[in-house]
């Protein structure tokens, strides 16, 4: 056996967040199947179409995926580089070939793990009186697939990152690009077109595992099945595209790990303090990495430091950010401009993603923003150098808080575009922005909030990261859970749960929308505003204590 895979293996399997993650696992498919369990405990033959626990199975175990397992495998390889471990990895007598399949079924083998956590949950069906063994199958088959698909993805992303956090953002924003945005353009446009643009809208959403589970349990939804536009079904085109991009990634990683890493890759030459700044820099750049710096500022100068040292607030990673999320921007208020005036449900189409967008870029940036803040002085050594400072825990504290609200605002304003155009169209959705502006501020101020605790109660920076992300799954998306109990009529109290998510209340403050969700905009704002006091005075006491003792 290759001892590389089996290190990996029992390294895995030994920590303790991978035991608290499979127990979470296990503990949601639990509370899934409660909530649908008929209070007959069986289902009569009428009500078997409407049953949905095998739905609600699948689907929850793909979320799971895409939340968790970027968590693990998208550091499998920048955690060898900064241990500095990956030349040891070279300099014994494995293989090249090796190194790459330990770490590609090391990333695999903790998907696999979990989904065979989930079987007991699936073999219930067959006693509560579902069972369809081919769809069953065949679901089961794609939801494998995206496991994979997903594993090695996010090993990829981790061979061309240089630090953990770095990856984990990475990794995160193409789970949501190939997962969420792709089903975008079909959500907007697909009603109403034929020909070759409606075979392109139905083909582009196939990059999705979303749509392709929902293409075998929910076929109707939106012509996932192909029948309207006579197209073949999501799940069939799936299968070889996500089978295409693992050959890929595949590809990429034999190419960048067959040679052992230099010391200096990565590092750009110096060109001379007198080098000129050409244009592209000067436009494509907010923070010009060459341009003389100004002196620190008297009240915090830890505040100045932050902004120039921390990679994600001050490095190009922000400012593509900035720049997609203004592409993305100027082409719905296009798409709105050109057809939002005839359409109302276009309109609204735009919106929805408008604002789910909004709010899915401050989940994935606003955490990782402090989630190296406190970690990553501990990391690098330099935090007994902090506590021998003249500056006080206010201070500190502060001076590692406050820089990340100016790179979380940019995505924020980024968005303008979009919602001046539906504004200018619609004149009512003004009201809709009144009340939506307290809901953004207080998402982004609860995130990083919720990324300086955890860096300050976890000393490793990508194990801070990925608990950050998962508190802000748990808050943005598992209350989503309640809402669509309420839609389905499976739990008419379900909005009770659901305001809690910053996600859903955004959504409902759309026109038409659940007026129940609606009128607890107050509480929202209470809920969300009193968890951000508890994590930041949690988060304040906790780097007093690590000041006071080291």
């Amino acid at each position: 056996m290759n001892p590389l895979v089996r290190k990996e293996l029992l390294g895995l399997f030994r920590l303790k967040r991978v035991a608290a993650i499979q127990v979470l696992f296990v503990a949601v498919l639990g509370g899934i199947v409660m909530a649908t369990w008929p209070q007959q405990g069986m289902l009569t033959l009428s009500a078997r179409g409407q049953d949905s626990l095998l739905l609600s199975l699948i689907f929850g175990q793909l979320v799971m995926l895409l939340l968790l397992v970027p968590g693990i495998a998208a550091v499998s390889i920048t955690g060898e580089k900064e241990q500095n471990t990956m030349e040891m990895l070279y300099a014994s007598r494995l293989s090249p070939m090796q190194i790459v399949i330990a770490k590609v079924v090391s990333a695999v083998s903790y998907p696999v793990m979990l989904l065979l956590s989930g079987l007991p949950f699936v073999a219930l069906l067959s006693w509560r009186g579902e069972m369809q063994t081919d769809l069953l199958v065949r679901s089961y088959f794609v939801l494998i697939v995206s496991a994979v698909f997903v594993a090695i993805v996010s090993v990829t992303v981790s061979s061309l990152a240089k630090l953990s956090a770095t990856s984990l953002v990475l990794t995160y924003v193409v789970m949501l690009v190939l997962a969420g945005a792709s089903l975008v353009p079909a959500a907007i446009m697909i009603d109403g077109q034929s020909g070759e643009l409606a075979m392109a809208l139905h083909y582009i959403r196939a990059l999705s595992p979303v749509a392709a589970i929902l293409s075998l349990l929910r076929p109707a939804i939106t012509d996932f099945s192909g029948e309207i536009h006579h197209n073949y079904p999501i799940w069939l085109v799936f299968l070889p595209l996500a089978g295409s991009v693992i050959l890929v990634c595949l590809f990429i990683l034999i190419a960048k790990l067959s040679k052992p890493p230099l010391s200096n890759e990565g590092l750009n030459p110096e060109l001379g303090a007198d080098a000129r700044r050409s244009m592209g820099r000067r436009v494509m750049y907010l923070i010009d990495t060459k341009k003389k710096r100004k002196p620190f500022g008297r009240f915090n100068p830890l505040i100045s430091k932050e902004k120039r040292t921390n990679l994600l607030r001050g490095g190009k990673v922000m400012v593509r950010i900035f720049y997609t999320a203004l592409l993305l921007s100027m082409g719905l208020a296009l798409m709105s401009l050109s057809g939002g005036a005839e359409h109302e449900d276009l309109l609204k189409y735009v919106a929805s993603v408008l604002v789910a967008f909004q709010i899915g870029i401050i989940a994935l940036v606003a955490p990782s923003l402090t989630s190296s803040t406190i970690s990553g002085e501990i990391e690098n050594g330099t935090f007994e150098t902090l506590r021998l400072s003249r500056l006080k825990g206010g201070q500190i504290f502060w001076g590692k808080f406050l820089p990340a609200f100016q790179p979380a605002v940019l995505p924020i304003l980024a968005l303008i575009p979009g919602y001046g155009a539906i504004c200018y169209i619609n004149m009512g959705y003004l009201t809709v922005l009144y009340v939506l502006i307290p809901v953004i501020v207080l998402s982004v101020a609860l995130c990083c909030a919720i990324g300086i605790a955890c860096s300050a109660f976890v000393a490793n920076t990508a194990r801070a990261t990925v608990a950050a992300y998962l508190i802000v799954a748990v808050l943005f998306v598992l209350p989503a859970a309640g809402w669509w109990a309420m839609q389905a009529e499976v739990f008419p109290g379900g909005y009770k749960i659901a305001f809690i998510s910053p996600l859903v209340l955004a959504l409902n403050l759309l026109p038409n929308s659940s007026a129940q969700i609606l009128n607890l905009w107050p509480q929202h704002l209470m809920v969300i505003g009193g968890l951000f006091l508890v994590t930041l005075i949690s988060a304040r006491i906790r780097l007093a204590v690590l000041l006071r003792r080291g």
